[in-house]
């Protein structure tokens, strides 16, 4: 114990430095994916960053709900605690397999190292110890296509209680760009309302859930609403982690349920039940009850799109009963769909295998487990057709500072599932097998090396891909970190996918030039070469099983290169935040390069950047008040201004 106390002292001493919290770094590469419009992960930081996760009483399930850790991190985390007992310093975090100072300081804002007892609370505690929120944004363009019935602005207004993970209600009101707002066929005032009341851990119930929520089954082969991402930088993030029932306080319209949820506990077995029914948005025949199909965008601007509101409804139900050990679990899932009325599917040949009908049934059995240094996971799931889909992983820590993890999937051609999103070349699962590799090396605390390898193959057609088709993806990136203020990052991509081929060279760097000044900056140079298919789309009484539609004419299909550099610079000065950013570009018309954290926090949302021009963002905060100004220039000038202000 004594010389457990005197490591944890020279920890601290050594790092005093990072007493102080750190700000966020600009979204990592990771983020820079098309996202659902569900903040409940930022959200979820903020209420830790109002009251800190104790981490020698965090289960497996809190330290996933972080969403900073992947799942061999948590493992050697919780076996380090089992072994040598509670923290007696967060700065002991160094001493656990896996955990690098970049990490720990990422942590930091979010976690503490208690006592070790488990909390209690009350009634009392759940409704009086939280936080209120109230949380207003407003995006208003000066340029208008005038389209559109309503007003070109955005608006999201969203009161919200948290205690902790423990409780949580509130309600959402949203309204996209382009509709009504209080008239024409918006005469209730907002788009979309949302109303949520959750709670955890009362006795035996581990989780109730009325209003809005979400559910996240397995490996997300039959059933994922949460945050999810795939391939980048992050090689060991390729296991889907988090509670099955999870409150929805977001501003998306079309990725969560609304009814009611329950998990009960006891003893090993922990069993989840819910019920769900909502109007969807649906492209309905001309003939009465005919099928439709399901239009996920939430947009409702004009009459055409105000006529596809609430056509279908959905009524769903789904169970989890899960078996838990100290060393892994297995579970049990089920879910079904019922609509009034029927899906269809389009006559394209690569639309052959497409579930149709009224009634959606998606079972699995997903297993995670730890064996020493090895974290074996994965899923096998059945569709209401009876074909399968299964995907197996496994991360192993080779030495203090090796990861490497492997990741099958194999997916039938005619699995299908509505609400699926797993890890591959395509998250809805479905017609695809492929194999992943990682491997993460890390030098001291100055040196990191990520890098994977995917290939993946494809037994039937896709949209606008006439052939089954494979490919390979393959990714390296180098971090480095001279000192505690300082990080570059280096990394290269190549994509040889059916439709395109792609180099992608990147360059990071960030700053911490004073204590109130932080600079960034990337450049991003991709070399794209598209390789198109027939215009014609082939129908079901035509399938191809040749490459005779396939245009691999390199001559006639030149690459083109797009370019991209950015530079930000931040600045805090008592309550007042400033943030300066610029942007320059150079891509093809049909092109487009992106880039997050240009928003709001938590928004998901990307900018994207096309042809040749130049973007210059200013953002000023004074306490919680956020005013951002955006103005981008290309063969035309758009402007906007976008406020937030939180309670």
């Amino acid at each position: 114990m004594g010389s457990r106390v005197t490591w944890c002292l020279l920890l601290l001493i050594c790092n005093s430095v990072y007493a102080q919290e750190e700000e966020p770094m600009q979204l990592s590469e990771q983020q820079e994916q098309t996202l659902p419009e569900n903040d409940e992960q930022t959200q979820q930081l903020q209420s830790y960053a109002c009251r800190k996760l104790n981490l020698n009483t965090a289960d497996a399930a809190a330290l996933e709900s972080l969403g900073l850790l992947h799942a061999l991190q948590i493992e050697q985390f919780l076996l380090y605690r089992r072994t040598l007992g509670p923290l007696i310093s967060i700065y002991e975090l160094q001493a656990v397999p896996g955990f690098n100072v970049p990490l720990i300081r990422t942590l930091l804002p979010y976690v503490q190292a208690g006592n070790g007892l488990e909390p209690y609370y009350t009634w009392k505690d759940y409704v009086q110890r939280g936080k209120h929120s109230l949380l207003l944004r407003y995006t208003h363009p000066f340029q208008s296509e005038g389209k559109y019935n309503g007003s070109p602005d955005k608006m999201m207004l969203r009161y919200r209680y948290q205690f902790s993970r423990y409780a949580s209600w509130g309600i959402v009101m949203e309204k996209d760009a382009g509709e009504e707002l209080f008239a024409g066929k918006q005469k209730s005032g907002f788009d979309h309302y949302g109303i949520h009341l959750f709670f955890r851990n009362i006795g035996r119930i581990k989780a109730l859930a009325l209003g809005d929520y979400t559910v996240n089954m397995g490996q997300g082969l039959i059933q994922w609403h949460g945050l999810a991402f795939g391939k980048s930088s992050a090689v060991m993030h390729t296991k889907r982690e988090g509670d099955v029932l999870r409150p929805y306080a977001s501003a998306g319209e079309f990725f969560f349920y609304r009814g009611a949820g329950i998990t009960y506990q006891t003893g090993p077995f922990t069993f989840t039940a819910f019920l769900s029914g909502r109007k969807l948005d649906a492209r309905i025949g001309e003939i009465p009850d005919s099928a439709g199909t399901l239009i996920s965008t939430g947009y409702h601007r004009t009459d055409a799109e105000a006529a596809l509101k609430g056509n279908i409804t959905q009524s769903s139900a789904g169970t989890v009963l899960k078996w838990s050990a100290a060393k892994g679990h297995v579970a049990w899932n089920v879910i079904a769909h019922q609509f009034s009325k029927p899906l269809s599917k389009g006559d394209k040949a690569y639309q052959l295998y497409t579930a149709t009908g009224s009634q959606w049934l998606n079972t699995s059995i997903d297993h995670a487990f730890n064996w020493r240094n090895l974290h074996f996971f994965g899923e096998t799931a059945i569709s209401k057709q009876g074909k399968m889909a299964i995907l197996q992983g496994a991360m192993i820590t080779l030495a203090h500072n090796v990861d490497m993890g492997i990741l099958y999937r194999k997916e039938s051609t005619a699995y299908e599932t509505l609400y699926g999103n797993t890890f591959g070349e395509n998250a809805m699962p479905g017609n695809e097998s492929g194999l992943y590799t990682a491997v993460s090396l890390r030098w001291g605390a100055k040196w990191e090396l990520s890098a994977y390898a995917d290939v993946f193959r494809f037994p039937w057609l896709k949209y606008r891909i006439n052939n089954p088709s494979e490919g390979y993806d393959v990714l390296m990136s180098m971090t480095w970190r001279p000192d505690k203020t300082t990080e570059l990052n280096a990394q290269f991509r190549y994509d040889d996918k059916p439709l395109m081929q792609r180099q992608q060279l990147r360059a990071q760097w960030s700053m911490k030039i004073t204590d109130e000044v932080i600079w960034r900056s990337k450049v991003q140079v991709s070399k794209v070469r598209n390789i198109p298919q027939s215009n014609t789309e082939n129908s079901l009484n035509r399938i191809p099983f040749v490459n005779e539609e396939l245009n691999l004419s390199h001559p006639a299909n030149p690459a083109t290169t797009s370019f991209l550099a950015h530079h930000q610079c931040q600045a805090k000065w008592k309550h007042w935040r400033l943030i300066a950013g610029y942007t320059w570009f150079d891509t093809a018309e049909t092109e487009g390069l992106y880039l997050s954290g240009q928003q709001f926090p938590g928004d998901n949302a990307l900018s994207r950047f096309s042809g040749k021009g130049y973007s210059t963002r200013l953002a000023i905060q004074f306490h919680k008040i956020w005013c951002h100004w955006v103005r981008t220039v290309t063969k035309e000038v758009n402007t906007a201004v976008m406020l937030q202000y939180q309670l």
